[in-house]
Order: C-alpha cells, then structure tokens, then sequence
C-alpha cells in the first residue's frame, strides 16, 4: 500500500502477523529506509503493550546483532514502531543457498501475540533439507514423527558450506543474546523467523515484542503462557518463571530444527505439543539424519533438555561451541557438549 502514515513513505508490505503488518518505508524527517510495524486501530490493549515493550528494551540497546529501534509514536490511533530496515533473508531460507545468499527482502514477523494464541504453531513452517525438498517438489509423505531423511536431503542438509553457515549465524545470534541477559533482558520468542542474515552474512536477531527484563514483577506472566509453542522451553510452556536458559532452549530448538529438517516436536495437535514439549523427549537428531555433525547433535539436544540446569549456563559458552564445531572439527568431544547426567527431581 504504498502512500504516506504519518512521517512515513510507506513503499511497501514486506511481513504480516496476528497483530498487524510490517512495512518497508522511508522516514521523510530523516531520509531513512525502516521497517515500520503499524497496528490497526481498535487493537486489544494487550498488543498496544507489547509494541511499547518492545521499544522500551531495544531503545538504550546497540549491538552489531541486536536490531535497531528508531521512534515510535501514535498517528490516529494507530500505534507504531519504527526499527532498522534489515536488508536480507530469514535463517531458514539464507541456509537454503548454502551461505551464499541473494539479496531478499526481510520476512519481519509478528506472529507471537501475547496471551496464548494457539494460531502460532502453524506459522513456523519447516526447514532446512525438507523446505529445500517441498521446493524441488520431492517432498516425501511420511507419517512418522521421527522419518529418516533420505540420501540425497541429508547430503543438502549437511553441506559443509551450510553447516558452517548454520553454526557461524546461531554464534552471532548468542552474541546477540549475552548482549541483552548482561543488561537483564529476555527475548522469549527465538525462533528461526526471527533470525535475520544480512548481505555481509550477519545475523540479526529480531522481534522482542515479547521481551522482559528477568527483574520485572509488572509482566512476570506467571501462568500465563506467552511465546512461540514449537520453540519454548518447558518452563515457559507451563506459565512458570523463565531465565537465559529458557532463550538458550529456544535457540536449541532452532538448531535442531535446522539440522534435522524438522522441528523437535512437529505435532500440529495443540495439546499434543504442549504435553510434548513439558513431558515427552524428541527423536534424537541422529535417527533422523545419521550424517549429520555427532558434535553438532550433541549441542542442540544439551540445549533443549527439559530441566533448565542440564543446558549450558549461558550464550557465551554456546557461541564459543559452535564456533568451534563451525571450523570444521566434527569429532570435538569436549565434555562441555554432553548432556550432564540427570538427578531424579521431585
């Protein structure tokens, strides 16, 4: 819709989401191309909150991996934020070309409503070696929950060139992370859409709609579940309080999903995934493809174990592993990358 909001040239549409739509405009006051997120008058107070959250934990943030927020404002009842327009592709796809990306327009998603939206779970679609097959048009019908790739989407899904570009993009993203938990803020909406890679390879990791600051009683959203289904943690899907490591779960859910091609709990049940996710533990990566890096396995299903005292203790040791893994050395066995063993808890 191009035309003018406000200060706004809006050029055009480039992401929508249950709460409105993102625009790629120019800020006339300062010549700037941003993305404008716009929500539609009569908005539940609910999202008026959560775009005025998120400007309030970007606003005094900045980090080569952290998106930039600019301004935001209201034009006729229309509440609005402004943020740094990120010129590349999402995660999922810019893997799809092996690191060797074309310039895309974003895909700025905002697709986690607060509250509990069930809706969410169908807007993460998979990725990796089955969206590379979907579009070849080889897509296999399996009905079982853990069906192994086959030779040929395992040799794309571990494609020297893309694992490397996998692990490279998720370090950054934790730099992204250590950057925010040491200023006392949570994202609670990692996810593979909200990680975006520019033309010079740097992932942006977006969309803190959902942020909060590990100290604020005001939003603790005690019992109330808030965030994306596929990718929270256990903690967060039953409404309990949430640490760095419930992002670092969301993060391993991310990493699993792009190395075995589908999330780790796929269940388009709603009920089905939330018990999943609380109770039940997913297929291990290397029944689904056996080829891919032990080392790299080993880090994302450490990452997504249901206590949060059996993952890492922060991004930093995360971003130094896969940076290590992402050299190449796929026999690393470093005691860092099993998971420690479990104590049997109340």
């Amino acid at each position: 819709m191009p035309g003018w909001f406000g200060p706004f040239r809006i050029e055009r549409q480039v992401g929508r989401g249950g709460l409105g739509a993102v625009y790629r405009a120019v800020d006339c006051r300062s010549g700037i191309t941003v993305a404008l997120k716009m929500l539609p008058p009569g908005t539940d107070p609910s999202a008026t909150r959560r775009l005025r959250r998120e400007f309030e934990a970007l606003r005094h943030l900045d980090h080569p991996n952290i998106v930039r927020v600019m301004d935001s404002g209201d034009v006729d009842g229309i509440s609005w934020l402004s943020m740094e327009f990120v010129d590349g592709m999402v995660l999922r796809e810019w893997l799809v070309v092996a690191g060797q990306p074309k310039l895309l327009e974003p895909e700025l998603e905002m697709d986690a409503p607060e509250g509990v939206d069930l809706d969410v779970l169908f807007e993460e679609p998979d990725s990796g070696a089955l969206l590379a097959a979907a579009r070849a048009g080889r897509l296999r019908l399996e009905t079982g929950l853990d069906a192994m790739l086959t030779d040929e989407e395992q040799l794309e899904q571990n494609n020297p060139d893309r694992l490397h570009a996998l692990c490279e993009a998720l370090a950054q993203v934790c730099d992204g992370l250590s950057f925010i938990h040491s200023r006392g803020l949570l994202h609670r909406d990692v996810k593979p859409g909200n990680i975006l890679v520019r033309q010079d390879r740097r992932a942006t990791l977006v969309d803190f709609g959902l942020a909060k600051r590990m100290t604020d009683s005001e939003i603790t959203d005690h019992g109330h579940v808030v965030g994306t289904y596929r990718y929270m943690a256990p903690e967060q899907a039953r409404g309990e309080a949430v640490d760095r490591r419930s992002d670092l779960y969301s993060l391993g859910a991310t990493l699993y999903e792009l190395i075995a091609g589908r999330p780790p709990f796929p269940h388009r049940n709603q009920l089905e995934l939330l018990e999943a996710i609380i109770y039940q533990d997913p297929p291990s990566i290397t029944r689904i493809n056996p080829r891919a890096p032990a080392a790299l396995c080993r880090l994302a299903e450490r990452l997504i174990q249901k206590h949060p005292g059996d993952r890492p203790e922060n991004a930093a040791e995360v971003a130094l592993l896969l940076r290590v893994i992402g050299r190449g050395v796929w026999g690393f066995s470093d005691p860092l990358l099993v998971p420690r063993p479990r104590e049997d808890r109340p």
